[in-house]
């Protein structure tokens, strides 16, 4: 009985040796339990990245554009207008990342990740015009402008966005379907907002 015992051990370990031998050699179909085979570059591809999903990214871009056009006018800075540039860089990418998975399944990290860092430049460089070139502009003129009815409603409208936004980045995945199409609403909606505040 004990040498048949060790005879059945004996059997199980060299079937388990081949077994492992099978799933390390080059070209073997043998895939690990678990682990599900998937073509090179779309294994970290998001699902649910749709066309539709791609082009209402462009929507909040379109819109900080027109606004952006505007006040570049208004404000003659090579500063300002060199954050508007970065910060409409940074959506257009953004918007480039949702295209490349919904037309075709390919994840290009770094048009998305460039967000942490073009983004924020962007910024960084208007709020620096700002306070370079403060002899361009009149502070008293901008505060009289958007605490003015109707401009006063959409402006508190966008911050009320804003802050949004800032919420659903530090909760949602960035790349979850559902999560993207609340944050792209969201922005469109802000966007438009700050908008309607720099026409009236």
């Amino acid at each position: 009985m004990k040498q048949s015992r060790m005879n059945s051990t004996w059997k199980h370990a060299r079937k388990q040796i081949h077994d492992e031998t099978q799933q390390k050699r080059p070209g073997s179909s043998a895939v690990p339990s678990g682990n599900a085979a998937v073509p090179p570059g779309n294994a970290a591809s998001p699902e649910g990245f749709s066309l539709a999903m791609a082009l209402t990214d462009c929507l909040p871009v379109l819109f900080f554009c027109i606004g952006s056009a505007v006040l570049a006018f208004r404000f003659a800075s090579l500063w300002f207008r060199a954050g508007i540039f970065l910060v409409i860089l940074a959506g257009v990418l953004k918007a480039g990342w949702k295209f490349a998975i919904a037309l075709t399944g390919k994840n290009l990290p770094l048009l998305n990740r460039q967000m942490r860092f073009l983004m924020p430049a962007g910024f960084f460089l208007m709020l620096l015009a700002l306070l370079a070139d403060r002899e361009r502009w009149s502070p008293s003129a901008v505060l009289r402008h958007m605490t003015s009815p109707p401009s006063l409603v959409f402006f508190l409208a966008g911050a009320a966005g804003i802050l949004r936004l800032f919420y659903l980045a530090r909760r949602l995945d960035g790349r979850d379907a559902k999560a993207n199409w609340n944050e792209q609403i969201t922005n469109g909606i802000t966007q438009l907002c700050i908008l309607l505040g720099i026409l009236f």
